[in-house]
Order: C-alpha cells, then sequence, then structure tokens
C-alpha cells in the first residue's frame, strides 16, 4: 500500500513540472545511466550517432527530440524506460467473455440415421 500511495504522488508531481523542468529531469537520468555505465560523453555520443554537443545539451535540460533520447537509451542499453508505450491494453474479463459468446459456433449433432444413410455403396 506504501508504495503505491508513494506512486501516486510522484505519478501527481510530474504533472506540477514545467516542460523544461521534465527536461531537466530526462537530462539528468540520462547522464546518470551515462556514468553508470562509466562512459564519457564523447563515448556516448560515438554510440549513439550523435555528437558530444549533443550529449552535453541533453544533459544540461536543452530541448531535444524524441529520436535523440531513443538513440541515448539505446545506447545505454536502457530501452526498457519505453516500455509503457509497447504495453497492449488488458482486455477486461466481461468484454472477453462477450467476444468468446460472439465468437462460439453450435456445433450440430448427426443423428445415426443420417450417418448411415452417407456411406457411399459404389464400389
Amino acid at each position: 500500500m506504501h508504495r503505491n500511495f508513494r506512486y501516486f504522488f510522484s505519478y501527481m508531481n510530474i504533472y506540477s513540472l514545467t516542460n523544461d523542468a521534465i527536461m531537466r529531469q530526462i537530462g539528468s537520468k540520462l547522464k546518470e545511466l551515462r556514468i553508470e555505465k562509466n562512459m564519457k560523453q564523447a563515448e556516448l555520443a560515438d554510440a549513439a550517432g550523435v555528437s558530444v554537443f549533443t550529449i552535453s545539451s541533453v544533459e544540461n535540460g536543452k530541448a531535444t527530440s524524441l529520436l535523440t533520447v531513443i538513440q541515448l537509451l539505446r545506447a545505454l542499453e536502457h530501452l526498457e524506460y519505453l516500455d509503457s508505450f509497447f504495453q497492449e491494453e488488458a482486455m477486461s474479463p466481461i468484454a472477453y467473455a462477450k467476444l468468446m459468446k460472439k465468437n462460439k459456433k453450435k456445433e450440430r449433432v448427426k443423428s445415426s440415421a443420417n450417418n448411415t444413410n452417407n456411406i457411399d455403396t459404389e464400389w
């Protein structure tokens, strides 16, 4: 319960931040990930295919493109930060039951009399 409570306030706090403050947070996190990997800005720039100036700008919270963030996360081997964009919504049990009911085909039971009439007797 405590974890959910903390998540709620963390989630709510992000909406109180300006776009610039969010960019600074993203830049700070990317810098932290780079340092954890013991990489210099030049090494990350080379691995991500961007300039050192771009790395410095992003780490300092300057506006950047989503593509650049993806390139940096890939080079830092942390694309999992984007997982929530790739999760499909789970179907509710009620919606699933309705779908199954709609797609359910009724099986016809054949009588044994019809089965004997259908036997091919021409040989």
